[in-house]
């Protein structure tokens, strides 16, 4: 099948009529992308990975009228085309310079803990700056200019762009707008609608400030999810998945999003992590964490009964060793190290050491009452240890370790935990800045990936 690739360049040359002009290519079978490089005015095609070039150009029209390839010097149906070299074609006396690029690398922007009008206490973040640095994101490299500048061998010269942006939990204030309501509309209003726009996707995970925590702070007797957190749990699923829906629709993706759920209990709450593939990279993605309980939901006059994790964990597991083969990159709101109570965190535990123990027996001390508090060597046994064994699984890994982002610590944070159990299984987790704390205000994580392979650099910078 032959498809018209058509490419608008700005005449190159020195004593050139300042006229602009259309050439257009029909290339045989290949499905390529244009742009215009606005710093000189060339045209960049980009092809997919391992596209032979020669013989790739079949046809040639400019202005809309066809004309005869041999006319045009040099013929661009055989002369020798390379990867990355500008070549000039020129024709009564106008020249039109082309790159031809190979698709292999692509970017991903990482935020979190965006807490949309919750406040300075959380680092908030107003929907009006939200949504400049959503604007500023999409817009990233656009007018030719190199947001940051990429170390990797054959990269250093791209000019990164956001194919997808990320968004790492805590979206707005205490599972919702007002605290209470469990509408999201705030923080979808600044972020989902503006990458509709821009036809860029952007996927965002739960935290513990959209999805009921054990416990909040102290004492407090109130555990667990009421009937009005209950409710507003489900509204931020349903917020998360209706996005997820929207952007399976548009086939950006080399497959649509599949949730990782325990089908024995699918009656009861369940936090929804999924994944997915995009560009020959397999994205796991958590919420608060892969230890979610699970729950039936409270009534007029019973609280909720909370189950253990272990069937989302199994589940996983199997999911993973069947796409082991494959470049995998993770991410859930809780940091693997950032933060002095980073082990509380993994334990359920507020910040007196209270938490809700399961119905059922866990594998991961979901059910084990007296777990000490701030217990590291606990948590780092029963729940980080077997969940980097899983990860270990996949591939994409670089130095031997796993690639993973979080939120949460509000700050930045690169730090390797190494399994207690098996010192080989290492996973490297970047923890990415809150957008309004005010030290590190509008950081972001600006991530290269290369189809196949997975992470290959990260970079730290404001949007």
């Amino acid at each position: 099948m032959k498809l018209k690739t058509y490419l608008l360049c700005m005449m190159l040359g020195v004593g050139m009529i300042a006229t602009r002009a259309q050439m257009v290519f029909t290339l045989n079978g290949v499905n390529a992308t244009t742009e215009t490089n606005p710093l000189d005015g060339s045209t960049t095609i980009t092809v997919p990975k391992g596209t032979d070039l020669n013989g790739m150009i079949t046809a040639v029209s400019i202005d809309g009228k066809a004309v005869d390839a041999a006319a045009i010097t040099p013929n661009p149906k055989t002369t020798k085309l390379r990867y990355d070299e500008l070549k000039i074609f020129t024709y009564n006396n106008r020249a039109y310079g082309f790159r031809f690029v190979e698709d292999v690398w692509f970017c991903a922007v990482f935020v979190s803990d965006c807490h949309i009008n919750q406040g300075s206490g959380h680092d908030g973040t107003s929907t009006t700056d939200m949504a400049t640095i959503m604007n500023n994101i999409f817009s990233m490299g656009k007018d030719g200019t190199r947001k940051v500048t990429f170390s990797t061998e054959g990269a250093t010269n791209l000019v990164p762009k956001v194919d997808i942006v990320f968004c790492l939990g805590d979206i707005d204030q205490d599972k919702g707008d007002d605290g209470s309501s469990g509408t999201h509309d705030n923080f979808l209003g600044c972020t989902a609608e503006l990458a509709k726009t821009a036809g860029i996707p952007f996927i965002f995970i739960a935290g513990n400030h959209d999805l009921s925590p054990d416990y909040w702070t102290g004492n407090d007797p109130d555990k667990g999810v009421t009937l009005s957190g209950s409710n507003a749990d489900d509204q931020t699923v349903s917020a998360i998945t209706a996005n997820n829906d929207y952007w399976n629709k548009q086939g950006l993706f080399d497959e649509n999003i599949q949730y990782i759920t325990d089908d024995s209990k699918s009656s009861y709450f369940q936090s929804m992590p999924f994944t997915f593939k995009f560009k020959d990279v397999r994205f796991y993605c958590a919420h608060t964490y892969w230890f979610h309980k699970l729950y039936k939901k409270p009534g007029w006059f019973s609280s909720a009964t909370y189950y253990a994790p272990d069937g989302v964990i199994n589940a996983l597991n199997s999911f993973v060793e069947s796409h082991a083969d494959e470049a995998s990159v993770w991410m859930q709101h809780y940091p693997w190290l950032a933060g002095g109570d980073c082990n509380r965190w993994w334990l359920d535990q507020n910040d007196v050491g209270l938490y809700i123990t399961t119905a059922d027996a866990s594998a991961y001390g979901c059910n084990t009452s007296g777990i000490a508090y701030n217990d590291a060597a606990t948590a780092n046994r029963l729940k980080k240890d077997p969940l980097a064994a899983i990860m270990m699984k996949a591939a994409g890994k670089v130095n031997g370790r796993v690639q993973h982002f979080s939120g949460h610590y509000h700050r930045f944070y690169d730090a390797t935990y190494t399994s207690t159990a098996a010192a080989d299984n290492k996973v490297r987790d970047y923890t990415v800045s809150a957008n309004g704390n005010g030290d590190q205000t509008n950081n972001a994580f600006v991530v290269l990936f290369k189809r196949g392979e997975g992470v290959k650099e990260v970079v730290q910078t404001k949007f």
